[in-house]
């Protein structure tokens, strides 16, 4: 499980963004999502940028949508999970839970009653946010291996 927590509950103010303007709400998560202006290591060349990467991306995605609000739909799902702790109780293959140390989207602190139930093993990605992949891409790799070892 990467950059995940239970409960994950969406602040009134995104769930409004997202629906009501979409693009500005994609520009928020992704100051969330971030650990850093501009995280070194980051993307593998000179002149990437993960904000613009990624916005680029949420938007694209969010353009293919033409019936659907993706943003608030997702978010609108999160926030209205219920259930999760009694579905964590029902698995049973082993856990790893890949957590950016400086997540704001999906706090640690979030994880811990999760992780018990899962009896999980849980890999902090030391100074990583919520875009764990783009942020720290070897240390995201590495604990995949190790995990899957």
């Amino acid at each position: 499980m990467v950059g995940t927590a239970y409960p994950m509950k969406v602040s009134e103010t995104l769930l409004d963004t997202a629906r009501e303007a979409p693009l500005k709400a994609i520009d928020m998560v992704n100051v969330f999502s971030f650990a850093s202006p501009a995280a070194k290591p980051s993307f593998p060349g000179p002149g990437a940028w993960l904000h613009g990467g990624e916005r680029a991306l949420k938007r694209r995605l969010l353009a293919g949508q033409r019936e659907t609000n993706l943003f608030h739909h997702d978010f609108s799902i999160c926030d209205r999970y219920a259930g999760g702790m009694e579905a964590a109780a029902r698995v049973q293959c082993p856990v790893t839970m890949l957590l950016g140390e400086r997540d704001q989207m999906t706090h640690p602190k979030q994880t811990r009653e999760l992780a018990q139930v899962l009896k999980a093993q849980v890999v902090s990605v030391p100074g990583a946010g919520h875009s764990l992949m783009a942020e720290a891409p070897d240390a995201v790799l590495h604990a995949l291996r190790a995990a899957l070892g």
